[in-house]
């Protein structure tokens, strides 16, 4: 009996020492569970990244490869678009300067029509002295003529022959908002130019003394002596 209980005790003994031997390994793997949890966190994170990584790099090959496709269309975009901005331009040019000659010609018929009035207007005045009747002062018959004649009659005759013009006329610039920004930048532009083609001023010479002498046609505001249109 004695033998039998020692070796029943000897077979418990090697079992809870192999229990307990189990046990100090399975201490030792846990304590490195906190190790290996950020450990592979890491390794996760990386695999995300570099994931990321090649997505991105594929974008951008394809966003740069779509960026030099569209730069091949610019240099011929951007010489039409030179072209017909130069040809909006030059109808532009042309509009400001068969309006310019219109005006320079109704300017003259304006003139002639001044002169004519103002002719029979004297005459008239002629013949009130030569009556006897209270005649009108000749500079207030020339200053009421000069009224009726000018840069607004002109403008009226320019109407009256073109009526409606407009220099946008149909083109609908409100319909798109580059149509208005870019006919603004041109007109700009040729305004630019038509400043710097001015002549500059001459410098002012003192005036004259003064001399006994026909009165000119006087010059109302607003209208002028027509030879100034």
């Amino acid at each position: 009996m004695p033998d039998e209980r020692a070796h029943e005790l000897a077979q418990r003994l090697r079992k809870a020492e192999e229990a307990a031997s189990y046990m100090e390994r399975l201490e030792t793997l846990a304590s490195e569970a906190p190790t290996l949890r950020e450990q592979v966190s890491l390794l996760q994170r990386m695999e995300e990244r570099e994931s990321h990584r090649k997505d991105a790099i594929e974008n951008a090959h394809y966003a740069l490869s779509a960026a030099a496709e569209a730069q091949r269309e610019l240099p011929d975009l951007i010489a039409n678009a030179a072209n017909l901005v130069n040809q909006l331009a030059r109808a532009l040019r042309e509009v400001d300067t068969f309006r310019r000659e219109a005006t320079a010609a109704l300017s003259v018929v304006d003139r002639m029509d001044y002169e004519d009035e103002l002719d029979r207007a004297m005459e008239e005045h002629e013949e009130e002295e030569e009556n006897a009747t209270i005649p009108r002062d000749a500079q207030s018959i020339r200053m009421l003529v000069a009224s009726r004649h000018g840069s607004t009659r002109v403008r009226r005759m320019i109407d009256e022959l073109s009526p409606g013009f407009e220099v946008f006329a149909g083109c609908n610039l409100n319909a798109d908002p580059m149509r208005g920004e870019l006919t603004t930048l041109i007109m700009a532009k040729l305004a630019a130019e038509a400043e710097s083609s001015r002549p500059a001023p001459a410098a002012r010479r003192p005036a004259p003394p003064p001399q006994v002498t026909e009165p000119a046609v006087p010059v109302t505001q607003g209208s002028g002596d027509p030879a100034g249109d």
